[in-house]
């Protein structure tokens, strides 16, 4: 992995530092902050934990994910045992195929 100078790279990404440089980029992901700067987000990752800065965008929790899941009933996970167990989602083909799942565990394949 190539070492880079912290000023250049700022420098190139139009910030007078690269201290600058990594605050402006702090709401970005790690791979875009990584194409803005033109690093690696691995390097981006370790310059936001050296100034203290959160090493992530934030990300939406798992119960808004399961609220957005079982909202959207086009969602192509519907009637898969993930949408029952993982997701939370209890409509008809959710829990059809949960039993579905759960029988042929119990029995083996058909």
């Amino acid at each position: 992995m190539p070492r880079h100078d912290r000023e250049e790279v700022a420098r190139r990404a139009g910030h007078a530092t690269w201290r600058e440089a990594v605050e402006a980029t702090a709401h970005l992901s790690q791979q875009e902050a990584g194409r803005v700067l033109g690093v690696s987000h691995p390097t981006v990752r370790a310059w936001r934990a050296e100034l203290g800065l959160g090493v992530a965008a934030a990300r939406p929790s798992a119960e808004q994910l399961k609220a957005a899941f079982q909202a959207d009933a086009g969602d192509a996970r519907h009637g898969s045992a993930n949408g029952y167990r993982n997701l939370g989602c209890r409509c008809p083909a959710c829990t059809s195929a949960w039993t579905d799942y759960q029988r042929a565990r119990r029995t083996g394949p058909a």
